[in-house]
C-alpha cells in the first residue's frame, strides 16, 4: 500500500483549539520547520506525509486526532465529528444505545441471509447484508465515541488505554502477541 501525504488541516485546527498547544511546541517536538504547522493549518494548507502524521498522533495522544489522521491515511474510523450529535458522556451513551438497537433490527432482518450456504448473494440478500453492514458500521461508530467520551472524563486516549490494558487483552486472546 502506498500512502501519501494528505491534507489534515480541520483535524489540526480542532486539536490545537483543544490543546492549547502552540504550532512552535508542535515544530519543535516534530522536528519540522516553524513554518510547517502553520502551512498545515492555512486555507490552502499543505499536506501533511504520513510520517510527520504519526509523529503528531505519537505527540498530540489525541483519540479524535489520531482518528483522523487514520481515517486521511487509511480510510477507516474516522470520528463522528459532525455537528448533528453531542460528544458528552450521556448523549455518546444514548446514541451507542440507539445505533445497536437499529443494528440489532437490521440483523434479525438479516438473520436468513447469514444462515445461508451461498455461492453468490442475490441482490435482495446482498440489499439486506449491506444495510445490516451500515448499521453495524454506525453502532461501532456510536461506541468509539462512547469510549472516547469514556477517555475524555479521565483525561486519557484510548492509546494510553490500549498501552494499560493491551497484555490483559492479548492474555484473553482477543489479540495476538507483539513480536
Amino acid at each position: 500500500m502506498n500512502v501519501v501525504s494528505q491534507v489534515l488541516r480541520r483535524p489540526i485546527i480542532n486539536w490545537l483549539v483543544k490543546s492549547e498547544i502552540s504550532k512552535k511546541e508542535i515544530s519543535k517536538a516534530l522536528g519540522v520547520s516553524r513554518q510547517t504547522p502553520t502551512d498545515w493549518t492555512k486555507d490552502k494548507p499543505a499536506n501533511v506525509t504520513p510520517e510527520n502524521g504519526v509523529r503528531l498522533s505519537e505527540f498530540a495522544n489525541d483519540s479524535e486526532l489520531t482518528m483522523s489522521i487514520i481515517y486521511q491515511f487509511f480510510g477507516v474510523f474516522r470520528p463522528m465529528d459532525g455537528d448533528l450529535y453531542r460528544r458528552d458522556l450521556s448523549a455518546s451513551d444514548d446514541l451507542r444505545e440507539l445505533e445497536e438497537n437499529e443494528r440489532d433490527e437490521a440483523k434479525a432482518i438479516a438473520q436468513r441471509v447469514l444462515l445461508k450456504r451461498v455461492q453468490k448473494l442475490d441482490s435482495k440478500d446482498f440489499d439486506l447484508l449491506l444495510k445490516f453492514s451500515k448499521e453495524q458500521a454506525e453502532a461501532v461508530f456510536a461506541n468509539i465515541q462512547y469510549l472516547n467520551a469514556l477517555c475524555d472524563i479521565q483525561n486519557i486516549s484510548i492509546m494510553d488505554l490500549f498501552d494499560t490494558f493491551m497484555r490483559d487483552w492479548q492474555a484473553a486472546g482477543y489479540f495476538g502477541k507483539d513480536e
